[in-house]
């Protein structure tokens, strides 16, 4: 008999969640379903099929019919359809117990399962200041003068009046911006320090501060920066204490300086690689006019082995690694082909991405010795994770 094929729809029952806030189902026939980010475990859903094959199929929810007693209504009017905040249904609280299971599960996948075990026993978990209007920095869709966001599991845009998300004054600068602008997509940041907001074709200049280290910075709107300020502060100053007292370091993937300027206001000589020129211009810049002497920033594309030697001629005892979200593929080799690093401190903001680029350095016999969770991105699935490795000791 024929199993269901796509427009079809069923109801199932969520057992867990996976990662990308993907919910698991198993039908009767012992088929596994994958239901789009948006339900929760114990639930009981409606789905519609939109994809079909042998192994599993993929639905998007339509009808809670028997909803979790964590599910709470969202602050957010159009929840409904955005899919932008994915999580908001629940409280922060509750949101980062929910991403700590789905990174349980992503360990006891990706690593031999005692060693995920381990790594997951030995968690630390550390929550966002603010549960809502965190974001310093986002994406808007602009149509006709007005701002929109991706409808949830589809290519369709959604109107916004406001986005939850969003830090108070980029929100509330949100539908000027939007309206300066012409159909496209485009970035919007504002100043946590002042508050003000701009989009990336400005000609302005943000300032940030960082209180730890009495650093003050400014970074053209367009460049690369953490949203969640707040929390950033606190990934920073684990990271830099995480390279102090060991040697030079290499900050890879290092943008404008997010780790490079703190790490060179402690003393630390850091090589800072990053391919956007016009990110490490504006890092060098601020070193110079600090009199950070200890930080160099250098454009370069990692993906291609002239960059390495630049690595290896700073010859660090850290590695940094800080890559973008898809991650970097090619680079555990690199790192395995170093000699005289001790550690690497690799920021993920997809870990399944990271521990498929670390294979290379675990199979070589480096150790996690210790993984943070960071609930950077509050209201949604995604999590940033801040994992430790140690090199092997060399056997006499």
């Amino acid at each position: 008999m024929a199993g269901p094929v796509a427009g079809s729809r069923l109801r199932v029952r969520i057992a867990k969640l996976l990662w990308r806030g993907r919910g698991l189902a198993r039908l009767d026939s012992g088929q596994v379903v994958m239901v789009e980010p948006g339900v929760l475990p114990g639930e009981d859903v409606l789905v519609r099929i939109v994809k079909a094959t042998k192994d599993y199929l993929v639905g998007v929810p339509e009808e809670i019919s028997t909803p979790s007693l964590l599910r709470r209504p969202h602050p957010c009017a159009h929840a409904h359809l955005c899919g932008g905040s994915r999580f908001g249904m629940v409280s922060p609280a509750d949101g980062l117990k929910l991403k700590t299971e789905i990174l349980r599960d992503a360990l006891t996948r990706a690593l031999p399962r005692d060693v995920g075990q381990d790594v997951f026993s030995r968690l630390k978990v550390v929550p966002s200041p603010q549960g809502w209007r965190y974001r310093w920095r986002g994406q808007i869709h602009v149509r006709d003068g007005m701002a929109h966001a991706m409808e949830g599991a589809s290519n369709d845009l959604v109107a916004l009046s406001d986005c939850h998300l969003l830090a108070t004054p980029l929100a509330q600068a949100m539908p000027d911006l939007a309206a300066s602008l012409p159909d496209g997509r485009f970035t919007i940041a504002a100043s946590p320090v002042t508050g003000q907001a701009v989009h990336e074709h400005s000609q302005a200049e943000l300032e940030f501060y960082y209180p730890d280290f009495d650093l003050r910075c400014t970074l053209p709107p367009g460049v690369f920066f953490q949203a969640n300020q707040g929390l950033n502060q606190v990934l920073v100053r684990e990271v830099v204490g995480l390279a102090q007292g060991l040697g030079p370091v290499a900050d890879l993937f290092s943008g404008a300086g997010n780790f490079s300027l703190p790490l060179a206001c402690r003393g630390i000589p850091v090589l800072a690689v990053e391919g956007s020129c016009r990110a490490t211009q504006a890092g060098q810049h601020t070193a110079q006019r600090l009199g950070l002497g200890t930080a160099r920033f250098v454009c370069a594309d990692l993906a291609r082995p002239a960059a390495w030697s630049v690595v290896r001629d700073a010859a660090p005892r850290v590695i940094l690694i800080d890559p973008p979200r898809t991650g970097a593929k090619g680079i555990g080799q690199m790192l395995a082909s170093l000699d005289g690093v001790q550690r690497l401190v690799w920021v993920s903001c997809d870990v399944v991405n990271t521990l498929r680029d670390a294979r290379p350095v675990l199979d070589a016999g480096w150790q996690i010795s210790s993984m943070q969770l960071f609930d950077m991105f509050p209201g949604t699935w995604h999590m940033e994770v801040l994992m430790v490795l140690e090199r092997p000791v060399q056997q006499a």
